[in-house]
């Protein structure tokens, strides 16, 4: 199998100590760490939408990692109507994910409608098996995710690795408001 390196961002729980649990679908199932697992469809509405925490959302399943470092500009605490801080309930992992089919150009092509292309649409509505697509999911995220069929995480990262992974290959960082303490989550710090 044929991998890359990423980062996705989990939710925590001090009443769970050392799990890592999906940030909006199936957020009730306990992501492993250390072993390959293949994605999940979430439940679908009656309109065709997944359900998640935040209610219903556009169908695209598969893991979403970014691959340039651990951080997006479009999920956090907000301050003022700006996110400006992770959330309090939230950790980066490093995770490896299996590249063997790029379905890049066929999310391209569901983009387009009429001979325009509408970046909405540029996904797909099935897992990616043994493989992976690009998708910019918010206007106001940077970079795109990769959106996957299999991972496996490798590990959890603390606040000061992401925080120089971010500087090393020059990417904005999201801090917290107040420090976290890995061990109280469960995981080595």
């Amino acid at each position: 199998m044929k991998t890359a390196k990423g980062y996705k961002l989990f939710r925590i729980k001090k009443t769970q100590p050392g799990k890592l649990f999906p940030l909006y679908v199936n957020a009730e199932e306990e992501i492993p760490i250390g072993e390959w697992i293949k994605a999940k469809e979430g439940q679908k509405t009656e309109n065709g939408k997944v359900k998640s925490k935040l209610g219903p959302l556009r169908f695209r399943p598969g893991f979403h990692i970014n691959d340039i470092a651990p951080y997006v500009s479009h999920i956090g605490k907000k301050v003022n109507g700006k996110i400006c801080f992770m959330r309090p309930d939230t950790v980066w992992a490093e995770v490896e994910y299996c590249i063997n089919h790029d379905y890049c150009d066929e999310a391209k092509q569901n983009g387009y409608w009429n001979d325009i292309f509408y970046p909405v649409r540029a996904d797909l509505d099935y897992i990616p098996m043994n493989g992976f697509y690009r998708y910019k999911t918010n206007p106001t995220m940077t970079g795109e995710w990769v959106i996957a069929g299999e991972m496996k995480v490798l590990r959890v990262l603390s606040d000061t690795e992401v925080k120089g992974i971010c500087d090393k290959v020059g990417s904005n960082y999201l801090p917290r408001e107040h420090e976290i303490d890995l061990k109280e989550f469960g995981f080595a710090a």
